[in-house]
């Protein structure tokens, strides 16, 4: 073995190409011992496929030596198309990439198995720095095209899913996207919600969190997302409290204030009319400044009473109109309320003295006819407070 391993007359690539089909083999066997999800498809068609695949391999290697350079993308094609498959199948890159260097180093020991003299293995060692340019040019492009095909895959299976939940929320047949995606149709948790602010980090950050937590979440997790908040469908098969730790989650994550109104759809059939109530009780929370955290009708059964149009609401929103354009007496009555009925506590809260709050109070109860100190009346200030502050975000 005289001649330079890359040589066209070299021994080492005349043994190589006389042996591709073995060498091939003792690659594959390697391959399928370190690659649990191969070994997990048929295993006939997966040695016919990836001994071919190692063949192709090792002839593209002897032609680069013969030619003395690095591959080109046109040599990569057919490696870029297997990478591409194995991102289909859900084949780990871990192990895709695994597979290359599992195979080179398979080659590598029947090669040095093989070779019977010190100028063997002298010519071996001389077509090391060839082996590692090669993998040093395939890895990183097998590695490119995987990701890229996996990203794709995801946005492909995000809209999907996007558009499985729109069919859901709207009550629109929704069968065959549903068998699409694998999922059973049976009840769902429907979740709405609302942020903002967003974080110092802005909007696109925030989405990306809320996507990854409801990922987190469950596989089977549906959305319909914008930078304002949005809808999730979670099957009720899923413990509704993960939702609340969901919440918590992305609220911490991205730096913004989310709340959410949840409601349980039985049925598919329901999911529209849950909706509605998920997306009040949400709206709810809001507009009272509630904190983040996930809100049931069991939290606002009062306040989504009082945000019903009717006679009752305008009553109770018509009890305050005389003391509209006063604020002060508007504080006087919350602080009253809010620190329940003590009136030194209240009349501190204010910074006022004590007679100063029995006069404003004194005032609500002539401009009102009310008296906001009787037992039977201040139920009713209260409930006005309330529909105030639902009524102020109204579109």
């Amino acid at each position: 073995m005289s001649t330079a391993a890359g040589g066209p007359t070299s021994p080492f690539t005349a043994f190589l190409g006389a042996h591709v089909n073995e060498v091939a083999r003792e690659m594959v066997a390697a391959i399928l011992q370190v690659a649990p999800e191969y070994q997990q498809l048929p295993y006939g068609g997966v040695e016919q496929d990836v001994v071919r695949r190692a063949e192709d391999n090792l002839r593209l290697f002897l032609r680069l030596l013969a030619e003395g350079r690095e591959p080109r993308p046109a040599d990569l094609e057919a490696m870029i198309e297997v990478a591409v498959r194995r991102a289909r199948e859900g084949i780990s890159l871990e192990t895709v990439l695994a597979v290359y260097h599992r195979g080179a180093l398979a080659a590598w020991n029947y090669l040095v198995a093989a070779a019977r003299t010190d100028a063997d293995r002298d010519e071996l060692l001389a077509a090391v720095p060839q082996l590692l340019g090669y993998l040093g040019a395939v890895v990183p492009g097998v590695a490119a095209s995987y990701l890229r095909e996996r990203q794709d895959l995801h946005w492909e299976q995000r809209e999907v899913k996007r558009a499985l939940a729109l069919a859901l929320l709207q009550g629109k047949p929704a069968e065959l996207l549903a068998e699409r995606f694998g999922l059973a149709l049976h009840g769902f948790h429907v979740l709405a919600l609302r942020a903002g602010p967003e974080g110092p980090e802005g909007v696109r950050p925030a989405l990306r969190v809320i996507h990854g937590e409801l990922e987190a979440l469950s596989p089977q997790a549906l959305s319909v997302l914008d930078r304002n908040g949005g809808w999730v469908l979670l099957p009720h098969s899923e413990p509704a409290a993960r939702l609340d730790t969901a919440v918590a989650r992305i609220a911490a994550a991205a730096s913004l204030r989310l709340v959410a109104g949840s409601a349980t759809a039985a049925t598919v059939a329901e999911i529209p009319a849950r909706a509605e109530e998920a997306i009040e009780i949400a709206r709810l929370a809001w507009n009272l400044n509630r904190p983040t955290g996930v809100y049931r009708m069991a939290d606002l059964a009062l306040q989504y009473q009082f945000a019903r149009p009717g006679p009752a609401r305008a009553w109770l929103l018509g009890l305050l109109e005389p003391l509209s354009g006063q604020p002060h007496l508007m504080d006087a009555l919350r602080a009253y309320l809010a620190h329940d009925h003590n009136r030194v506590a209240a009349a501190e809260s204010l910074v006022v003295h004590r007679n100063t709050l029995n006069y404003r109070l004194g005032r609500i109860a002539t401009l009102t006819g009310y008296d906001p100190g009787r037992s039977e009346h201040t139920p009713l200030f209260a409930a006005a407070l309330t529909a105030l502050d639902l009524s102020a975000g109204d579109p």
